[in-house]
């Protein structure tokens, strides 16, 4: 579906004026973002309607703001009311033939335990410069203020420098499959295209993720043979075995894989055993069978393959020595897409927006858990995590800070415009 873009001229118009208009919209913008916020948009998966009602405010939104085309791509999902999930395209052409793209969701985790709210989770309430709701920071946050900032491009008659694109997309909770995945299938992606995924961030703003750890989680469970607590020998200590294999693991694991980046916090792999499951309810028993698990975040140069080959090794001496069986398994696992350059075009001019609006360079990082950008990064396309958001995406009593969000908003505005609009000199003493 087309709209009728604002007529464009060659405004006499420097960077400082393009983030004064931008300020100027808080209150549009606070609306907006409170006004989709109403719409909830749970997925299937916890028993919710899905994006539809949500993505038809996006529609009737996007459609007044003169831009060149909103586009809806659909897919077929029979788990919600319609049907069908949406994905929304905005677009704006730009002078150069190069894309620009800011990538958002509209799906939503659930409100949790209501009680732990102090507010209604689906009534917005705006207090002292903040915004409580769900989903006001994932990912409501950075999806009005991608819409605002190009909004401000366009009311000012400034061509954006790069073709922009705006995708909001179903199904980022719950494994893309409705969402990025349908867009990248269709081929709205191409080769050379420039990604902003805010789907990770800092208070202050200040760090852009360009590298993500694999991650594995990871079972093991332990056969050994009950037995009464009082003739151990007639039985296989599960649990005694669970523990002395867990400890062996970890020691061997931490060893072996044992390189050390600085764009990591912390620098090195992580081997973390984070779950351990009951074996029975009475004391005066050898428990025949333990079960455990553990949540892996590993540096890229490391296939996750090679981690749990190590952990079968391990598990095969133990079983030697103890006379327990020992099954090693992925629960789940995500392989590192790889690494966007901190000296890339996309980090390189959405470091220069930063700059620009708020006076700092970020530092670029690698993180432990995964975003949005990993699909991206894995077709070969280069893409950044950034937004200013306080954390607090899937709390109770979730919120942004309207600072944050009009900053965001004035630093897609700066990068979409690019170097098609001027930047004053500072007089001379």
């Amino acid at each position: 579906m087309l709209t009728q873009g604002w007529p464009w001229g060659v405004p006499d118009l420097d960077i400082r004026q393009l983030i004064d208009s931008v300020a100027r919209s808080e209150d549009r913008v606070v609306k907006a973002l409170c006004d989709m916020l109403k719409v909830k948009a749970v997925g299937p998966e916890n028993g919710g309607a899905g994006e539809g009602e949500r993505g038809e405010f996006l529609l009737d939104l996007a459609k007044g703001m003169g831009f060149d085309s909103v586009e809806l791509y659909e897919s077929g999902d029979p788990r919600v009311p319609s049907g069908r999930r949406p994905n929304i395209v905005v677009r704006v052409r730009g002078t150069s033939d190069r894309n620009v793209w800011v990538v958002t969701h509209m799906d939503i985790v659930p409100e949790g335990d209501l009680d732990a709210w102090n507010s209604p989770p689906y009534e917005p309430r705006v207090e002292n410069g903040r915004v409580y709701a769900r989903g006001a920071e994932d990912n409501g946050q950075d999806l009005i203020a991608s819409l605002f900032g190009l909004e401000a491009l366009v009311r000012a008659g400034v061509r954006p420098e790069a073709n922009v694109g705006l995708a909001f997309v179903s199904d980022e909770e719950y494994g893309n499959t409705h969402g990025i995945d349908v867009l990248i299938n269709k081929g709205i992606f191409r080769e050379g295209d420039l990604i902003v995924v805010p789907d990770h961030g800092y208070p202050d703003g200040s760090k852009i993720a360009v590298v993500e750890k694999s991650v594995a989680w990871v079972r093991v469970v332990v056969i050994g043979k009950q037995t009464h607590a009082s003739t151990p020998d007639n039985g296989v200590n599960a649990f005694e075995t669970a523990a002395r294999y867990l400890a062996a693991c970890m020691d061997r694991l931490r060893e072996k894989f044992s390189a050390s980046d600085d764009l990591f916090d912390p620098p090195g792999s992580t081997f973390v055993p984070s779950r351990c499951e009951a074996n029975g309810k009475n004391i005066n028993t050898v428990p025949g069978r333990q079960e455990f698990a553990c949540d892996f975040r590993v540096l890229p140069e490391y296939p996750l393959d090679d981690v749990l080959a190590e952990m079968r090794k391990i598990a095969t001496k133990v079983e030697e020595a103890s006379g327990a069986k020992i099954e090693v398994s992925f629960i789940d696992r995500a392989p590192s897409a790889g690494r966007t350059s901190p000296d890339s075009e996309v980090v390189r001019r959405l470091s220069k927006a930063i700059s620009e609006v708020g006076g700092f360079t970020p530092d670029a990082i690698g993180i432990g858990g995964a975003t949005c950008a990993s699909p991206f990064r894995r077709i070969g396309l280069d893409a950044a995590a950034w937004s200013m958001i306080p954390g607090t995406g899937h709390d109770a009593n979730e919120y942004i800070e309207i600072s944050g969000l009009m900053f965001d908003a004035k630093v897609y505005a700066v990068l979409f415009a690019g170097d098609n609009v001027s930047r004053p000199q500072p007089a001379t003493p």
